[in-house]
């Protein structure tokens, strides 16, 4: 498994789907299909890349960039897996028919041809209930990339849609050990 976690400035706008749902569906069908989020001010970002052997294909490897949007106070919680047990979780499986997906953060935009039909991505939202009130706590994106992209592929790709990224994993296990940065 390989895995490399960057710091990013959060988005303000995160467009995902099949494009061709973005001409043919409206309101809440739309919705149920894609990704259309604009996180809170107050939320940072956080963009993993993941390379890892397949469960279900020996010798295949998926990778997948995943998008963690969160206060800056939790952002840990949930990069470990965890949430906290006052939240609950609204899952959505992203999924395309013309074997190509759309993906647009902010001002960039790229059709991303997919190589085939299914399900190429997924949603979760933490939230909870406060005094009848929903609040968004965090939101994940998982991103899968296509069978021919490689991870050098996939780290291009964030960087098309973060040029501002910054590697975080390398330079935390330094201090953990003590080293300095030089």
């Amino acid at each position: 498994m390989r895995k490399e976690t960057y710091k990013i400035p959060c988005p303000k706008h995160i467009v995902f789907g099949d494009p061709l749902y973005f001409e043919q569906f409206k309101g809440r069908k739309l919705q149920s299909l894609v990704v259309d989020y604009q996180p809170p001010e107050h939320f940072e970002a956080r963009l993993v890349l993941q390379e890892r052997e397949s469960k279900e294909v020996e010798g295949f490897m998926e990778r997948n960039m995943e998008l963690f949007l969160a206060p800056a106070k939790a952002m840990e919680t949930y990069l470990d897996g965890m949430m906290y047990n006052s939240q609950k979780a609204k899952e959505k499986a992203i999924g395309v028919d013309t074997a190509s997906y759309l993906l647009s953060i902010d001002d960039r935009s790229d059709e991303i041809h997919t190589g085939s039909d299914g399900y190429w991505g997924s949603t979760i939202e933490l939230y909870r209930n406060v005094g009848g009130k929903r609040i968004s706590d965090a939101m994940l994106i998982s991103v899968i990339c296509p069978d021919d992209t490689d991870f050098d592929g996939m780290r291009k790709m964030a960087s098309y849609f973060f040029p501002d990224m910054q590697q975080v994993d390398k330079a935390e296990k330094k201090k953990k050990r003590g080293d300095t940065a030089r």
